[in-house]
């Protein structure tokens, strides 16, 4: 079968659905799990897709769990939002669980979605019940830190262009995604060498790439997530519109012992200024192996003994 006969029968696995936002934009977004289920609203990281693989979803049906997974502004079909801050997103989320009919609801982010769904706990925090942020960065103007000290090449260069804005920024991105598909046609990893990614995460994308539509996926999340890729890059190095000071919800900050791309430092930030923070340890480095992120979902549940 061709490329694009895997990428339609791919793409036929899955139920993603659309609503106009007040703003005339349209947001996309998949639903997961049983619709009995907890609600809990996942933001996933730069670049990404509401397109979940297999194994990702394993954990919702054992623990009972609808998940949404919306497709931040510029990704996918949901429309961009040019300029946007990172707490623009929680007004989109606001959207979407009223939609849903969801009065309370989790909410979890890894890596660039981490500090969205902390600004969902800092914007709608009274209709949450629990938020994790997973390998996520601090806010790039975080007073005593040095934001891009400990981080990979790879990503110390991705920033400093964002900071220089769009025209510096896009080019970078726009090769970037070539690359990953090139990669992921070719069966490769996704994921450019000075990232210097941890062992334990090369083995992790490696494992992903035998997985039924990753070529689909990559596509969505790289080739399908231009916009949405580089104003999440640009809007990290802003203001992020909303203080981590001012979250009242519980929240755990997850972190990689190995992590290349996130530093401790950040982390470490998050959980002095977040009140009440708890700190949880994964294994490896930067990405959730199928154990942790179980562990994080029971957490998001409140099932006591969790961190």
């Amino acid at each position: 079968m061709s490329s694009s006969g895997h990428a339609g029968e791919a793409s036929r696995a899955y139920d993603p659905q659309q609503i106009r936002l007040p703003d005339g934009r349209t947001l996309a977004y998949c639903l997961y799990g049983p619709e009995s289920g907890t609600p809990v609203v996942f933001q996933y990281g730069m670049p990404g897709t509401m397109f979940l693989a297999p194994e990702r979803l394993s954990p919702l049906d054992d623990l009972g769990i609808r998940l949404a997974v919306p497709d931040r502004p510029g990704y996918g079909q949901s429309t961009r939002l040019p300029g946007r801050s990172v707490a623009a997103v929680a007004d989109d989320v606001g959207f979407l669980v009223d939609h849903l009919g969801w009065d309370r609801f989790a909410i979890w982010g890894a890596s660039g979605g981490g500090p969205h769904a902390l600004a969902c706990a800092a914007r709608i925090g009274q209709r949450i019940s629990r938020c994790a942020s997973a390998v996520s960065p601090a806010p790039f103007d975080a007073d005593g830190l040095a934001w891009l000290a400990g981080m990979s090449p790879g990503n110390v260069e991705e920033f400093t262009r964002a900071r220089s804005g769009e025209a510096a920024y896009r080019p970078l991105v726009e090769q970037l995604a070539r690359d990953a598909v090139t990669a992921a046609e070719s069966g490769g990893l996704a994921v450019a060498d000075d990232y210097e990614l941890a062992e334990s995460d090369r083995a992790a994308l490696a494992a992903r790439a035998d997985s039924p539509g990753h070529l689909f996926r990559t596509r969505s999340a790289y080739t399908g997530g231009i916009d949405g890729c580089v104003d999440d890059g640009i809007a990290f190095t802003r203001p992020w519109g909303f203080d981590p000071t001012t979250i009242s919800v519980p929240v755990s900050v997850w972190y990689g012992p190995d992590d290349a791309l996130c530093p401790r430092a950040h982390t470490d930030w998050l959980l002095r200024h977040i009140p009440s923070a708890q700190a949880a340890e994964m294994t490896g480095g930067h990405l959730l192996s199928e154990t942790s992120q179980r562990r994080l979902y029971r957490w998001l549940l409140h099932e006591p003994g969790i961190s």
